[in-house]
């Protein structure tokens, strides 16, 4: 019998645990709390907040208003890979939610993936459907990202309305990835894999777990038949922060392509990122000149992009 790659230091006592990473989005959390403590019945569940050094008073509220939940507070911002890790080894729940601070629950989900996954133990991933606050569907990529879609991201021309199509009839079925904001994973998984490459301080963390688990032989699932409400991006858009967020980005994505693209690949998506910075820069300067330069128009923020070389693994990357 191979021995676990992670091993617990608690047992199993729950049928899932729900984990959200927090960071500056004190109300979003609370109505996600509250549409939590709503709609979850029939099971039993844990809710675990990492707050990473919020300063709008989130980790006051939620242990003034939600008392039940469980909080770890961080002195500093650890990134979503990090802390949604410290959310994992506290957890006590045979089945791990990931989910996102601004979605809310409309219906009992997670009794609906409990019971789901036990009647599919092949699967050792799933990801539930997502609608916007209208009830509309969201995309959700299925398929791995190849070099040539991360191209025409660097471009600006993909167009992310296409993986709608792309998705196909909204049932569930076998996926390669998962890419969304409730993203649920077995225990049984994190012992055979580890947990999340912390490397990755924000973006492509899910992809990187689905891939390690597809290289395990572990199944992946999209489950449309229960959806979380997402707010799109209310948890990472945040104006005074869009600096940070933009170069963690950059960083992730470098990271990304150097654990899973060919160098040739590195090499040219490097080059295609230089030059989408360059010519921001050359744009947002012609901008200052004239006096129309905007928030997305800092010329300190393009020169460091346009300089910085890919950040060193701080810590040795997950197979």
């Amino acid at each position: 019998m191979t021995s676990p790659v992670f091993k617990f230091p608690q047992l199993a006592e729950l049928d899932i645990t729900i984990i959200i990473v927090s960071f500056n989005t004190r109300e979003i959390l609370l109505r996600c709390l509250g549409s939590i403590k709503k709609h979850t019945q029939g099971i039993s569940y844990e809710v675990i907040v990492v707050d990473n050094a919020s300063e709008d008073g989130t980790v006051n509220a939620v242990v003034e208003l939600f008392p039940e939940v469980e909080v770890i507070s961080n002195k500093d911002n650890r990134g979503f890979s990090a802390a949604n890790n410290q959310g994992i080894i506290a957890s006590k729940g045979r089945k791990i939610a990931l989910l996102n601070p601004d979605t809310l629950l409309t219906e009992n989900s997670f009794k609906k993936i409990k019971d789901f996954l036990e009647k599919h133990p092949d699967f050792a991933i799933l990801g539930a459907g997502i609608v916007d606050k209208n009830n509309q569907p969201c995309p959700i990529r299925l398929w791995e990202d190849r070099p040539q879609d991360a191209a025409l991201k660097i471009l600006g021309k993909y167009n992310p309305e296409n993986e709608l199509k792309r998705m196909g009839p909204k049932l569930a079925r076998e996926a390669k990835v998962i890419s969304g904001c409730c993203f649920v994973i077995t225990r049984d998984l994190v012992e055979s894999i580890g947990v999340m490459d912390e490397n990755y301080f924000l973006y492509n963390e899910e992809d990187d777990l689905c891939r390690r688990a597809r290289k395990k032989g572990k199944k992946i699932c999209f489950y449309p038949e229960t959806s979380v409400q997402h707010l799109l991006g209310q948890s990472t858009h945040q104006d005074r922060h869009r600096k940070k967020v933009i170069v963690e980005a950059y960083q992730s994505n470098l990271y990304f392509y150097s654990k899973y693209y060919s160098l040739g690949w590195n090499i040219i998506l490097r080059f295609l990122y230089k030059a989408v910075f360059l010519a921001g820069l050359t744009a947002s300067a012609s901008r200052h000149l004239m006096g129309t330069a905007n928030v997305d128009d800092s010329l300190s923020l393009k020169v460091k992009l346009l300089l910085m070389p890919r950040r060193k693994a701080k810590v040795e990357g997950a197979n």
